[in-house]
């Protein structure tokens, strides 16, 4: 080759912009973890922020808008593994679907809790297979909470609330949302998930359904961030130049021609 490649063509690696808003009173569902722990993961650098709510599990974060998001450790290839492990979370939260969203953990995030999350490693459809029932467990734990902290607003036995659609009801007549007995519910200690049983999949009405990718609209817009965007501190952007002939050799480059490039360091 005799040139060397137009580096102020190359996109700037920091194009998009992902931002995972933050609210106070919320609740984050899923499995032990030590504050410590948590935000030392949370302020990791260069790592996406998670959503920063009273912490007590991993799973599940439900904001006093009664926003939910759920947290994704598989990466979606196209397979649908994204919405469908959120599905499975959502059935067993007993949540309103059109009020779900989701974020990524990072393996580092994940170390720092004691590998909470478990296995991010992801290969066609092993994600769903793999982790199925501890996610829907997750959403189970936290199901069982948000009912117990509506139970103990109202002074009665929590086995004669119910929930549909994120609304907590009573027998009496009383109703409540996820989103006003969160904070409460982040207080409470999560119930051993060897109690609970997981719902039969003949009762679903969000896992296993046809429902639209949750990830299609932040693809579309430029919003999502992909390997290729992580911009670490100090971090440098290699750009490598082929031979536009199969088996060619280098017969000479001009380093010159792009060393005093702004941005160009070597």
């Amino acid at each position: 080759m005799n040139d060397m490649p137009n580096f102020a063509a190359f996109p700037a690696p920091n194009r998009r912009q992902f931002f995972v808003g933050a609210a106070a009173g919320g609740l984050s569902l899923g499995f032990s973890i030590s504050e410590a722990g948590a935000q030392s993961a949370m302020n990791a650098p260069g790592a996406p922020a998670l959503t920063q709510t009273p912490e007590i599990t991993a799973w599940v974060v439900i904001e006093p808008d009664d926003k939910v998001i759920v947290r994704i450790v598989r990466s979606e290839m196209g397979q649908g593994t994204l919405t469908g492990l959120a599905q499975l979370v959502a059935e067993e939260l007993e949540c309103d679907w059109s009020k779900v969203t989701w974020e990524y953990p990072t393996p580092g995030q994940n170390v720092a809790r004691k590998r909470v999350w478990g296995n991010f490693s992801t290969g066609g459809s092993q994600g769903i297979r793999q982790s199925n029932e501890y996610v829907r467990q997750g959403g189970a734990v936290a199901r069982e909470m948000l009912i117990q902290a509506a139970a103990n607003e109202w002074n009665v036995p929590a086995a004669e609330c119910t929930v549909s659609k994120g609304i907590i009801s009573h027998k009496s007549g009383k109703k409540t949302s996820y989103g006003k007995v969160a904070a409460a519910a982040a207080k409470l200690t999560p119930p051993d998930v060897k109690t609970i049983k997981l719902k039969d999949p003949k009762d679903w009405k969000i896992a296993g359904k046809g429902l639209k990718r949750l990830d299609t609209v932040d693809k579309v817009n430029g919003k999502q961030i992909y390997g290729i965007d992580v911009k670490l501190p100090g971090m440098l952007i290699a750009a490598i130049r082929d031979c536009p002939v199969n088996g060619g050799t280098v017969k000479s480059f001009d380093a010159a021609k792009v060393s005093s490039m702004t941005g160009v360091k070597k």
